[in-house]
């Protein structure tokens, strides 16, 4: 397997980790047809042999694109977190091992903002108690809810960012967003 890295976050996919997350995607990758970064979910377009993370014009970010993204890192880490507590609180196995890969998936897209925004600390969130949610049914469809929310908040802020690529790196997660909103749907 050539080495592929992933434009949008950066990571090198190679044999030992291309099945990484799998739970979190509707077709998982296959050694001979890798169809998604397994870290961040960017589609296979965005996998590039020997590539070359995205550059950010940092310097086109006013106040306000900075705090587009400020408020994106928070999303993510606000849905990587309910995941990582739905993971405990789910009854099925196959439920928890979904909740667990989404949790690392939401993790890297708030990374991901992270180093766009050149932010160097997390931020400070609420400690937020799901264990009222008492199914797996339930979980589920907090999670579509949040992944709606996230597709919405990409689409309405992508056109207040000036920088082209960050614009793409917001329709990118959009559309991973658009497919755990399948994954958490149908379950």
């Amino acid at each position: 397997m050539e080495k592929l890295v992933c434009v949008v976050c950066g990571m090198e996919i190679n044999d030992k980790n291309y099945n990484f997350n799998k739970e979190a995607f509707l077709n998982p990758n296959k050694m001979e047809n890798i169809e998604y970064c397994p870290f961040c979910g960017a589609p296979k377009q965005y996998l590039q042999v020997d590539g070359k993370e995205y550059d950010y014009d940092r310097s086109s970010l006013d106040d306000e694109a900075l705090k587009i993204i400020d408020h994106a890192v928070k999303l993510e880490i606000f849905n990587g977190d309910f995941y990582k507590k739905a993971s405990v609180l789910a009854k099925s196995e196959e439920i928890k091992k979904i909740f667990e890969a989404l949790s690392r998936v939401e993790y890297m897209h708030a990374r991901i903002h992270k180093k766009i925004g050149n932010f160097k600390e997390d931020p400070v969130l609420r400690n937020m108690d799901y264990s009222q949610y008492s199914s797996d049914d339930i979980l589920l469809e907090m999670a579509c809810k949040r992944e709606k929310h996230a597709v919405e908040y990409y689409e309405r802020y992508s056109g207040e960012i000036s920088d082209s690529n960050i614009r793409k790196v917001f329709a990118v997660l959009s559309d991973v967003e658009e497919e755990h909103i399948e994954l958490t749907g149908k379950k």
